[in-house]
């Protein structure tokens, strides 16, 4: 994701910050000192609390990230954004118990974090109820009293910390529970998803849960309007998109699994060889309808050119380069008789736009992303 800055690696999976989200620090500080308390203290107060937040925020989405791991997806990264946290995974397993597990990975996070500040607080309200009463609370000794309350003055020096943990308490667990809502895109509708996948087929199960999460988004909606609370309307936009976008996304996923390669590799092609000038391949772009190119020395297949890095180099290097100097020596291959979803998943795992097919030893074809989806566009079944 662009804009985004690396702050911390965890098992591999690098932590980035997006640059809009100074945007919320930058709110939270002016909130916070503009507040019934206000200034320095306030700004301290609103930084500080917003930063832990989002804390939260990360390690809710490790809590999936790291499960996924152990069924072997591999995260890219986690990238903290204004509206959250979003870690980038390759794919999301179709077995129900897997989905099942690492949907609720990321809610069980913020209960024990919950969990872990529950005691603090309870401490905290029963040595505000004793001093208002004037009666000593003996939940620890004067010694451990003072001592703890010097720890915690020192941890959040410029801020109430008291009031640090009760706001962080209630924050995570309305993280917990909002995203158990049984609506995609929150965790939720997957726990759902994967429940019904136990017992029906993972595309009905699919719909099913979009369509449960449509109308609780339909209720959330209307109880917005009612009630002019136009925030509660935003969400349930977010839900209805989320979902029509969840259900759209499996649709393809089943639909290109049972589309083969020889449905869309494209067969006529021009080749080029290593001595070929980008000069030409220019004019190969201009007079036909081929962007990227199969490369071959003799009878064999030494490389692809694809139609970025014909662009990247024609603006740093001109139209004199040979392809021997542009062209991708490393590319996954096919066969035709591999899925066009499994196509898929080796362009976003490599890179390579155009994936060179192999049958026997020979060189049969290209099939690119946009192929793919023309196929798709045609072929895919219809409801």
């Amino acid at each position: 994701m662009g804009w985004s800055v690396k702050v911390a690696t965890v098992k591999g999976i690098e932590i980035k910050v997006h640059l809009t989200f100074l945007l919320i620090i930058l709110w939270a500080a002016v909130e916070g000192g503009t507040g019934i308390e206000g200034g320095l203290r306030g700004a301290v107060f609103g930084v500080v609390s917003t930063t832990l937040l989002f804390v939260c925020v990360v390690l809710h989405e490790l809590g999936h990230s790291l499960q996924a791991m152990r069924y072997k997806v591999k995260v890219r990264d986690i990238t903290l954004l204004p509206i959250g946290g979003v870690a980038q995974m390759e794919s999301i397993p179709e077995k129900s118990s897997q989905e099942l597990a690492i949907s609720l990975a990321g809610p069980a996070v913020n209960f024990v974090i919950a969990g872990v500040l529950a005691p603090l607080a309870l401490w905290i309200l029963i040595t505000q109820i004793a001093t208002y009463l004037s009666r000593p609370v003996y939940l620890l000794s004067g010694t451990g009293q003072r001592l703890l309350g010097w720890i915690l003055d020192g941890l959040f020096y410029g801020t109430d910390w008291k009031a640090l943990v009760f706001y962080l308490l209630s924050m995570n667990m309305t993280l917990g529970i909002f995203n158990l809502i049984p609506a995609f895109p929150m965790d939720g509708g997957r726990v759902l998803r994967a429940l019904l996948a136990l017992r029906l087929d993972y595309l009905r199960a699919t719909r099913i849960a979009v369509n449960v999460g449509r109308g609780l988004a339909v209720l959330l909606g209307v109880a917005g309007l009612m009630f002019f609370q136009f925030p509660l309307v935003l969400i349930a936009v977010f839900i209805y998109a989320g979902a029509g976008y969840e259900r759209k996304m499996v649709e393809v996923k089943k639909a290109l699994q049972g589309l083969q390669v020889r449905q869309a590799v494209t067969r006529q092609l021009q080749v080029v060889t290593p001595t070929t000038p980008l000069a030409h391949i220019l004019d190969l772009i201009f007079h036909g309808y081929q962007s990227n190119f199969p490369v071959i020395e003799g009878r064999r297949l030494v490389g692809v050119l694809i139609r970025e890095d014909i662009l990247a180099t024609l603006r740093e290097r001109g139209p004199s380069v040979p392809v021997g100097q542009v062209m991708r020596t490393e590319f996954p291959v096919v066969n035709l008789s591999d899925s066009l979803l499994h196509v898929q998943q080796l362009i976003a795992k490599s890179g390579v736009k155009a994936v060179p097919v192999v049958e026997d030893g020979f060189f049969r074809g290209l099939i690119t992303l946009d192929k793919i989806n023309q196929t798709y566009a045609l072929l895919s079944p219809r409801r």
